[in-house]
């Protein structure tokens, strides 16, 4: 059976101790360096310390942390027998610490409207030319909130002008909106497979992650999320990416946005809602947002242009609902504002309909580049494993097989992909026991003949 995350720590840790790599009474790494250095949870470090606790191998000194324990000899080979991993736990392991490494992800470069930008630059600069000696309102300039509202109701979702916040992307816009909504400790409600810039915001304020582990299409999704809050002191917020959850692109249906929304009210859960990916459909209307539905004020909406319009921006909103007042006051106290060019540049975008006939385009490159790179998944491995459909976004996770071992996949990746850094090279990582690829980049002879060669070998390990 597949050991989890805390009994996977625990026997590294007890490995390390019983082979002396550890001396006796010798500091275990902190809590935090725990948390980073294997990108885990508070509650995941502690279980697994508890676990060694219990085993005799460590023993908790005031304040100082852990340190080895001298075990007593008649223990030594039973301890042993106990702590030994086998070689998928160790596996494992590795493919989770290698998320760190993931790059950063978003669509190609090409995508991107350049010389608009360059041409609405140099126009917004031409008219106001003392814009560097101003300085940037805290909350954004009132004329960007004023097209992201309109914006928003083009979407099906009608947000105030008043209730926006203009932020350094989307990261602020979560942090602000972590840090407003829970406290030291706190548990958080996730979505599997996690992403790692969740893993960060929620080890940045000492966080508890309590992880979903249905996704949001699948049919028991309600069920567990209400299994969870139900139970002994549950989780009182929830980070939550709706449409095409990076890294396996799930699109939540309308009907289970709207039972999710009427069960979050009624345990008194606040959603944080991520939407950098709603633009991003392949076909038909934009997907509909839970804060659509929200009339209580429930939702925390999170949003920016890096992944649809201008990734150098750097411009992200939310819309704060019942907690506009708290995240006000944070956001004042951080001192942080958006430069207020690139805001007006942006507003100017939006103003004159340009996002209009560039995401319709946008949207159409997108799936035509997907379309190629599945058909040679499909091709090649489609009897051996399910092949989800990919209904937007510019990703596609593939569950790799448990029995991989992570020096083997990485050999792998650089026998195949030997130009990896290239910008003619498709992007790839593994995320959570899957590899992702990044479908947005143009799949040129080269990078056909590397993905092709690649799932042939991956065919051969299911």
């Amino acid at each position: 059976m597949t050991k989890i995350k805390y009994q996977i720590l625990a026997d590294e840790l007890a490995v390390a101790i019983l082979s002396k790599k550890l001396p006796i009474n010798a500091r275990l790494p902190s809590v935090r360096e725990l948390m980073r250095q294997h990108q885990l949870s508070l509650a995941t470090v502690t279980n697994a310390l508890h676990i060694l606790e219990e085993r005799g191998l460590v023993e908790p000194r005031g304040k100082a942390g852990y340190f080895v324990k001298p075990p007593a000899p008649n223990d030594i080979s039973e301890i042993a027998k106990v702590a030994a991993p086998a070689p998928h736990a160790r596996s494992q392991a590795g493919l989770q610490a290698m998320t760190a490494s993931i790059p950063n992800w978003g669509p190609a470069e090409d995508l991107f409207p350049e010389q608009r930008w360059q041409s609405l630059l140099g126009s917004i600069i031409r008219r106001h030319p003392f814009l560097s000696t101003r300085h940037a309102q805290a909350y954004g300039h009132p004329r960007l909130r004023a097209e992201l509202a309109r914006r928003s109701a083009e979407n099906g979702c009608f947000l105030k002008e008043e209730e926006l916040i203009v932020t350094q992307g989307a990261t602020e816009a979560l942090l602000l909106a972590l840090r407003a909504t829970t406290e030291v400790g706190a548990k958080v409600l996730v979505q599997a497979p996690v992403s790692v810039l969740y893993s960060r915001l929620l080890e940045t304020f000492t966080l508890t992650p309590v992880t979903v582990h249905n996704s949001v299409d699948a049919p028991d999704f309600l069920a567990e999320v209400q299994t969870i809050l139900e139970s002994e002191n549950p989780p009182k917020v929830f980070l939550l990416v709706a449409n095409y959850h990076f890294p396996t692109g799930a699109l939540m249906p309308l009907l289970v946005k709207r039972q999710l929304l009427r069960l979050a009210e009624k345990h008194g859960v606040t959603i944080i809602e991520d939407d950098v990916y709603g633009d991003l459909q392949h076909d038909g209307a934009r997907p509909l947002t839970l804060k659509s539905f929200d009339l209580k004020g429930n939702v925390i909406y999170v949003n920016s242009c890096s992944k649809t319009l201008a990734p150098g921006l750097r411009i992200g909103w939310l819309a704060a609902g019942n907690w506009r007042e708290r995240i006000a006051y944070l956001k004042n106290a951080s001192a942080s504002s958006v430069n207020e060019l690139s805001q007006l540049v942006l507003a100017e975008f939006l103003a004159q309909g340009s996002h209009v006939p560039h995401l319709r385009k946008f949207r159409q490159q997108l799936k035509t580049r997907s379309g190629e790179y599945l058909s040679i998944l499909r091709l090649v491995l489609g009897n051996t494993v399910k092949l989800a459909d990919m209904p937007g976004g510019y990703s596609y996770w593939l569950p790799l097989p448990g029995k991989i071992s992570v020096d083997e996949i990485q050999s792998q990746l650089l026998q195949h992909w030997p130009l990896l850094d290239k910008a003619d090279t498709p992007q790839v990582a593994l995320v959570s026991h899957g590899l992702c690829v990044n479908t947005s980049i143009p799949l040129t002879d080269p990078l056909r003949q590397s993905l092709t060669a690649f799932c042939f070998y991956l065919r051969g390990q299911y």
